[in-house]
């Protein structure tokens, strides 16, 4: 089954390591057989990487933008998915680490980064919770005469 993938203007596409950028009209590329395929707007920064799902997340990027690098990073991303899994007491998101995984076991790193997505998206829904201001009640204040 064919992949089409529609680009909008100067949009950048990397497949199997290769940056495809699009001309200045939309355009659509239709991709034939497996490849890694991964569009510049889901690309995640090394410096975005600042928690463990995202961690995690950038790795796998790596293994779908690197395929020669992706044997040595095999073990690493095993090891965070196996912490991953065990922190998160969430089923459903327990679920979509596994799925990640089996995906990564496939080498269909795409997949494996889209499972990862709603993950991030509830790390970060905890993380904000976490920093949000607490009952700010004035503290008792004691005078001493």
């Amino acid at each position: 089954m064919a992949l089409k993938l529609r680009l909008k203007p100067c949009e950048r596409v990397v497949i199997n390591g290769c940056v495809v950028q699009n001309e200045n009209r939309r355009y659509t590329l239709t991709v034939s057989n497996f490849a890694q395929i991964i569009r510049g707007s889901d690309i995640m920064q090394e410096d975005e990487a600042d928690t463990p799902v995202r961690r995690a997340y950038f790795v796998i990027q790596s293994m779908l933008l690197d395929p020669q690098a992706a044997e040595q990073y095999g073990s690493v991303v095993a090891g965070m998915m196996a912490k991953l899994y065990t922190a998160f007491m969430h089923p459903e998101m327990q679920d979509r680490i596994m799925q990640a995984m089996r995906n990564v076991s496939d080498r269909d790193y795409y997949k494996a980064l889209a499972c990862l997505r709603p993950v991030m998206a509830y790390e970060d829904g905890l993380l904000n919770a976490q920093r949000a201001p607490r009952d700010e009640r004035i503290p008792e204040t004691r005078v001493e005469a």
